[in-house]
């Protein structure tokens, strides 16, 4: 059987974050043209096929259902990259999660998709990580990441930007162990802390000129969002980003997804939370400077949308 391989370029790019195409190709042009993302869309049947397993996944509830039960799971996966990272002589690509997978199909402008590329959604991750974070936090003094987990994420910031202050904050001891080592062998302005989002420490405060962003890490609270929301007005940063799965922006009525939706049910993942955002501007409490969805994703979702938000 004969499949067609498709490659994104920086036309696909600018198309998938909305961006302007010669912005972004000043910001991370040489990233995408030396990274190459090929891949081809699935068949009608296999299509069917991946949908029909989901269901019977979902309906099984055969998925875990996020909340504070599962701090011991994070904790226990955490670990998992600190003991790669001290054996590995702390290579960063040991801090990659476990849970990105690449033997799966992935979602992509509305279709599944097989990768022909080797860590394709890291390498896409990359990407579009490298163009947002350039493009929103250029001017930002102190970045904050809540939900930092490995530290992936502020490790490709400090690579960006080797001059700004990087504070790294979850919820397990495992986490900040792992910042912590990574600001001793490289030499980053990167400091960790204890911040759980069920139970936000009023005492830790955010210095001016900050920027605070989440990535993947609010589904982990279901719709138990208010009291965070509620600590960053209190701290009143310069700017807020969170790349998230957005219940609100799938389709109910298309099955591709509708299957998504059904995943993020199961689990209990981040509900309603660009709805809460939007009664906040509505109230003259924010102004929301940007809303997207990519159009990516893993094989069960999409969590690489995202939110731009200021506080008034």
């Amino acid at each position: 059987m004969h499949f067609v391989t498709n490659k994104l370029d920086v036309k696909s790019f600018a198309k998938c974050f909305e961006a302007d195409f010669n912005e972004l190709l000043e910001l991370c042009g040489d990233l995408i043209y030396n990274t190459n993302l090929e891949y081809r869309i699935c068949k009608i049947k296999e299509e069917n096929e991946i949908i029909a397993s989901l269901n019977d996944k979902c309906d099984s509830k055969a998925f875990s259902v996020s909340g504070k039960n599962r701090k011991s799971d994070w904790l226990n996966g955490w670990d998992e990259n600190l003991k790669d990272f001290v054996d590995s002589n702390y290579n960063l690509n040991a801090l990659i999660p476990k849970y990105i997978n690449d033997d799966r199909p992935l979602r992509f402008d509305g279709n599944y998709i097989i990768s022909k590329t080797k860590y394709f959604e890291q390498k896409f991750s990359t990407i579009f990580r490298t163009w947002l974070f350039t493009k929103y936090f250029k001017n930002i003094d102190n970045i904050y990441e809540f939900g930092c987990g490995s530290g992936v994420h502020i490790t490709l910031l400090a690579r960006l930007f080797k001059n700004k202050k990087y504070f790294g904050l979850d919820w397990v001891e495992s986490s900040q162990k792992i910042l912590s080592l990574i600001a001793k062998n490289y030499g980053w302005n990167i400091t960790a802390h204890k911040f759980d989002f069920f139970d936000p420490d009023y005492n830790f405060s955010i210095l001016p000129n900050s920027g605070i962003y989440t990535f993947g890490a609010l589904e982990q609270i279901g719709s138990d969002y208010v009291k965070f929301i509620d600590y960053i007005l209190q701290n009143k940063p310069k700017l807020c980003v969170n790349i998230e799965c957005f219940n609100e922006l799938y389709d109910e009525n298309n099955e591709f997804d509708l299957v998504a939706l059904k995943y993020h049910k199961q689990r209990n993942y981040l509900n309603g939370y660009l709805d809460y955002l939007k009664q906040l501007q509505d109230k003259s409490v924010i102004n929301i400077k940007k809303i997207k969805r990519l159009n990516f994703g893993s094989l069960y979702h999409e969590v690489y949308s995202y939110v731009i938000w200021e506080i008034i």
